[in-house]
Order: C-alpha cells, then structure tokens, then sequence
C-alpha cells in the first residue's frame, strides 16, 4: 500500500472518537496526554495526504465521501486538529472533568468529519452530530447552562431541518449527493442558506450564541468557539461557491449588529461571544462576494480568528478560574498579578484589532481588498467601521481588566503549567502569521491576487482604525461604563429574545415532563428485580430522559418536514 492509501483508509476524525475513549477509562493525566497527542497527529496526516485523495463507501447503494482532501479541506481540518488538541490540554488545566472532555471531544471530531466529508448527505450527519454534542456540551455544566443547552438544541434543530430539507430538493434535482456541480439554485439554496445561516449567526437567527458561550465551564467555550460557526463558513463556501449578494449583504450586518453589541457587554464570555458574529462577519462577506481573493480571505480570517479568538475565551477563562470573576466591572490591575496572562491577552488583541505583525492585520487587509476589489464600497465601509469597535472593545476589555486601578486588591490564585502552556501555544501562530503571511496565505484555496499586506496603503488603513478605535474608547470610557448590565439582544431584538426564551423554556419543560415519566417507568422496573428505587441515581435519569426527548422532539419536526 502506498503512504497515500495507509493515510486515507481511515477517516482522521475516528481519532477523535479513539481519544475520547482514552479519556473515559484511563487515568486523567494519563488520557490527556495521549488525547493530546492523538489529535495532535491529525494535523501532519491531513498535511501529507495528497490533494483529491478520497474515501468512498456504498452503503445504501449510492456512494458516499466520508474522507475528502482538497484546498477548502485541508487547512480547515489541520487547523481543527491543532486547535482540539490546545483544547483538551486548556480542560486539563482548569479542571474539566473526563466526561466534559469525552464530550468535547466528539463534538469537535464532528466538526472535522464535516469538514472532510466528500458529500452533502455524509456532511449532513455530522451537521447533526454536531449539534448534539454541542447540546450535551453546554448541559454537562448544568445549573444557568441547562436553558442555553435546550435553547441551541431547539435553534439548531431548525437549522438542521432546513438543511435537510434543502439536501433532499437538491438530490431530488441532481440526482447526487456529491459537491461537484454547486448546489441546485431557487428553493434549495433559499433553503440550505437559512439553515446554515443558524450556525453562521445571522442577525434575527443569532439568539442561541451570546448565552450558550457564555454560560457552560470555561473550556467549553473555548471549544465551542472554534468550532461551530466556522464548519458553518466552511459550508457556506460550499453552498455558494460562485458567491452571493444577499450573503455579502447578511454579512455587513453582522459584523456591525455584533460589535455594536460587543461594545456594550460586562460579561468577559459575552463580549467575546458577540464579537464572534462579528468576526465572522468578515468571512461571510468575503465569500459573499464571490471572488478568488475573497475566498482566500475568507479562510485566512478563519484561520486567524480560530486561533486569537480561541486565545481570548482562554485569556477569560484563566481570569475566571483564577480570580473566581467573570464582570470586567469587577475586574483591574491583573497586568501586575497574571503578567503572562496580560501578554498574550495584548498579542491576542493586537491580532483581533488588526494592528500590524500580527494575523488579523494580514486576515482583514485581505478581506477589505477584496471587497473594494469588487466595487463594494458600502460593504468596505461596513468592515472599517466594525474594525474601529472592535479595537474600542479589546481598549476596553484589556483597560478594566488589567490596567485601571482598583481600591481593593483581588486574590488570583496560582496558574499551573499546563495553564500557562496552552496560553503561549496559542499565541504563537497569531504572531507568525502576521510576520510570514506568504505562507499562510499560500495554504488555502483561492488566490490572493498579489495582495501585500504591509504595503504603506495597508499599513496607513489599519493604523487609521486603531488610532480611531483608541480615540473612541478614550471619549467613551465614562459613558460606556454608566451602561446598566442589561441583555441588550432584548432591547435591540425582542422579538428573537422572546423566541428564545419560549423555546427554550418549552424544551425544558418537556425535557422534565419526559424525565419524571422514564423515573417512574425506571423506578417500577428497579422494584421488579428488586433495586430499592430510592438509590438510582435520579439526576442520570432527568439527563438521559432530557436527551431522549431532545432527540424526539429533532425526529418529530425532520418527519413532518
């Protein structure tokens, strides 16, 4: 067999699922570090196997892709690959438990087995997959996490059924399940562009996304950060290869509804939540427009967001668990008590507000050239201004957390070294990106067009935003901190807040109506042979009954559909 053929007879993905049971029956120390290692190998085995290598099985009589190399494939997966293995290695480090790492790692091998896949109907189970081991992920946390879990479990489930339903007209039309050929224009594409846009966060389907990475333990945010949205880009260049105006439209206004948002927000983890709409913005327009360098920039941006965005949910994460404090109100002079901590918070700033040297300047240059490329210049205007409150919200948050001055001192217990570890891992790639763009630009589809990101236009244009972002957080800081902490989304979008809520309240209701019901069915059976009832374990029941019902409920809603 050919090193191509030994590589490619196995899924990378199954690694994940082989690391998730080293995990489970191993001692913690033990199955973290082969976890690591484990998903860790995926990235030079995604790098080495050839470009066009496939896998195909036929087992429902027509053939399915479950492993497909490719240039939109490829850097995407490696990417997953670095960043799951940084993911189980922050767990270890603030005290994640062997089933939330068990979970997570399913959900992010869902995650790349949807990227790999060589077909929609294969993309479409780990589509699934990934919402509900999302769903898991978030509800492990329990207590304020539980109504997030249900409340991403209903809005993904509608966005799963649009996708379904929009794969089935498109096989109805194509006769195949396979990308080659693009997807079948008019109701379809309406179809699969609303499903998709749930996981993108478009404005109006966005509800799910501020509360559930915000709410759930410290490195489940960081793993859901990384994860879903960016599957949902990658798909979104799958769906709309040759472009389109209305998702270039959506994307504007999600980069300037999110950092609107972002720039209101206390909680660390909502902050950072809001500005993943945003962010992700970026990359929708890019592939919105439809042109090589758009897509270049578009998964440039992924890159780089994956990885300083990631970095920041652990910079919140490490102030949490050391300090025991989420509010930036509550927060100050960390700079002096966590100095590592504060340094790569400032290279994961200065990469987020696009300062040169670093990934962000290289990633956002090139999606705003695009744009301008293709005569858009509202849609420029859109990206700059979304640029000037995103570096006025990073002002902000490095201001109340590390430098301003507090009366009283806070106790920040000790980082260990795993801590301090996957922090500066991290923080790594957001610099070389930034000093050897030609390299990383190389990696993925698309082309550049000779872009050079440190030409004095480039440079003027971004020291122009950061210049004025400074100025607004300088003439802003008072007013911004007299803003009550309110959930702006209910003031500047009822309407989705109130489905959010009614949603999310009626699945736990019927998640417990479900579970009381299998307790007393459980309880009859442990009587029959003989179990004392009283000694089950009553909180595995109300999960397993919630579970089922949440898997119901899905099968309920795709039959009808």
């Amino acid at each position: 067999m050919t090193d191509a053929t030994v590589l490619s007879a196995v899924p990378p993905w199954v690694v994940y699922l082989v690391a998730a049971v080293a995990v489970s029956v191993l001692p913690r120390r033990l199955g973290t570090g082969l976890a690591v290692g484990l998903v860790g190998a995926t990235v030079p085995w995604v790098l080495t196997v050839p470009a066009g290598t496939t896998l195909a099985v036929t087992p429902f009589g027509f053939e399915q892709v479950l492993f497909r190399v490719d240039g939109l494939t490829r850097p995407v997966a490696a990417l997953f690959g670095f960043v799951a293995a940084v993911n189980v290695l922050y767990g270890y480090a603030t005290d994640a438990d062997a089933r939330q790492t068990v979970y997570a790692l399913t959900y992010m091998g869902a995650g790349v087995a949807a990227v790999l896949a060589g077909d929609w109907l294969t993309l479409l189970v780990a589509w699934e997959l990934l919402a509900v081991t999302a769903t898991v992920l978030v509800w492990h946390h329990g207590g304020s996490a539980v109504r997030p879990a249900f409340r991403y479990a209903v809005y993904h489930l509608v966005g799963g059924t649009l996708l379904v339903a929009a794969v089935a007209l498109h096989y109805a039309a194509a006769g195949t399940f396979h990308y080659d050929g693009g997807f079948t224009a008019g109701l379809p594409t309406a179809l699969a562009l609303a499903g998709v846009g749930v996981n993108l966060g478009f404005v109006g389907l966005h509800a799910w996304l501020p509360d559930t990475y915000a709410r759930p333990h410290v490195a489940a945010s960081v793993v859901l950060a990384a994860f879903t949205t960016k599957v949902a880009v990658y798909t979104l260049a799958r769906l709309a290869p040759d472009g389109n105006a209305l998702v270039a439209w959506m994307g504007g206004a999600m980069v300037l509804y999110g950092v609107t948002q972002a720039v209101l927000q206390t909680d660390m983890r909502r902050l950072l939540s809001y500005h993943i709409m945003s962010q992700v913005g970026y990359m929708t327009v890019a592939i919105g427009i439809g042109t090589a360098a758009g897509v270049t920039g578009a998964f440039a941006h992924l890159t780089a967001n994956v990885l300083y965005k990631g970095l920041l949910f652990m910079i919140a994460g490490a102030i949490i668990v050391r300090t025991g404090e989420a509010s930036l109100k509550r927060l100050g002079g960390l700079a002096s008590t966590m100095p590592l901590t504060f340094v790569t918070f400032l290279v994961a700033a200065l990469a987020i507000t696009g300062v040169p040297g670093f990934s962000g300047f290289v990633s956002k240059g090139l999606v705003t050239k695009a744009v301008e490329g293709a005569g858009g210049d509202l849609l420029w205007w859109a990206l700059v201004v979304g640029g000037v409150g995103t570096v006025l919200s990073f002002v902000k948050f490095g201001y109340y957390a590390f430098v301003r001055r507090t009366s009283e001192p806070r106790r920040v217990a000790p980082a260990s070294p795993a801590l301090s570890l996957s922090l500066v891992v991290v923080a790594i790639p957001s610099v070389a990106f930034g000093v050897f763009p030609a390299t990383f630009l190389g990696a993925f589809a698309g082309d550049p067009g000779g872009f050079a990101p440190y030409a004095t236009s480039e440079l003027t244009k971004a020291l122009a935003v950061v210049a004025v972002g400074v100025v607004a957080f300088a003439a802003l800081r008072r007013p911004l901190g007299r803003v009550p902490v309110v959930d702006v989304d209910r003031v500047l979008h009822p309407l989705a807040a109130r489905v959010a809520i009614g949603t999310s309240a009626f699945a736990v209701r019927v998640g417990v109506t479900v579970a009381l019901a299998r307790s007393r069915v459980v309880g009859r059976l442990e009587s029959a042979v003989g179990r004392d009832p009283e000694t089950a374990d009553t909180a595995l029941h109300a999960a397993i009954g919630a579970l089922v019902a949440t898997v119901a409920l899905a099968l309920v809603v795709a039959a009808l559909a």
